[in-house]
């Protein structure tokens, strides 16, 4: 039996899933079933005479996620969802990424827009499933660009 104030212990309980800049995914547009977040380290290996290698930490990489799920264009959503989320991609821009619950995930960028669309009815389909891959977009302040420092040095060298 869950507690009488089970909703205190929810910040925030709505149907939104997830807001993708202004896409929301949802059942009523295109809901999805699982998302796949991989965070990974980048590790330079450093050579050493007589020794293995040793591993150096040199920051983290960009972090990715996976949103797969379905869009039901005859109950919800209609067909447009997907050229939206295109259209979202060809802008090539960040969009904030929050949760459900509230949570500011970052800026993300949309990287590949998938789909298949099966169980037609009269020429169009009933079921549209999709994959969606986000690449996050890194901070522009507070830390060391390569690039940036290369022109630095060349400019002071000319």
């Amino acid at each position: 039996m869950p507690p009488a104030n089970w909703s205190a212990c929810i910040p925030m309980l709505t149907d939104i899933d997830m807001i993708l800049g202004d896409f929301e995914f949802r059942i009523q547009t295109a809901a999805f079933q699982s998302l796949e977040r991989r965070h990974r380290q980048n590790k330079a290996a450093l050579q050493r005479i007589g020794r293995k290698a040793a591993s150096q930490h040199i920051g983290a990489e960009l972090g990715t996620i996976a949103l797969a799920g379905h869009i039901l264009p005859l109950w919800h959503g209609g067909w447009e969802q997907m050229d939206r989320l295109r259209a979202m991609a060809d802008t090539g821009n960040p969009f904030t990424l929050m949760d459900g619950l509230g949570k500011n995930w970052g800026q993300w960028e949309i990287v590949e827009v998938g789909e298949r669309a099966t169980e037609y009815l009269n020429g169009a389909p009933t079921r549209i499933e999709f994959d969606i891959s986000l690449s996050e977009y890194g901070p522009d302040q507070n830390g060391f660009d390569v690039l940036s420092f290369a022109i630095n040095a060349l400019t002071h060298l000319v």
